[in-house]
């Protein structure tokens, strides 16, 4: 498996994003993200399909969602909180890069998408 820099994904990491993969990651940790983890990841991954985005900013979103799926990152995922440190670390990286840019509606659908998870893996 390819390592993943978070910094500089490619548009071919942009074509290839496996939608599947990440929300199945998303929804059996998000409990242990927690909801304003799960919200910025939400809102980010919203700003990436969005053709409103530049480029240039869909790349780094990529880069961090990327890492954010894949097992081969800096600390395993599997040590459980721990594990996701480096994760959220450049997951709130990108997103305090881009929230400047970020519209009303991709935070509101961030807000009720987080919100719908939580309810669903909390019930």
């Amino acid at each position: 498996m390819k390592r993943v820099n978070p910094s500089s994904g490619s548009e071919e990491d942009l074509q290839n994003f496996n939608e599947q993969r990440f929300l199945q990651k998303l929804a059996r940790f998000a409990v242990t993200l927690g909801k304003p983890v799960i919200e910025q990841i939400y809102a980010l991954y919203f700003m990436m399909l969005s053709p409103d985005t530049p480029m240039k900013s869909k790349l780094m979103i990529v880069g961090a969602l990327l890492y954010f799926v894949s097992p081969m990152d800096a600390i395993p995922d599997l040590l459980g909180p721990l594990g996701f440190s480096d994760d959220v670390a450049v997951i709130a990286l990108v997103f305090k890069q881009l929230k400047d840019g970020m519209s009303i509606d991709i935070k509101a659908k961030a807000l009720e998408a987080t919100e719908k998870l939580l309810k669903k893996v909390q019930s």
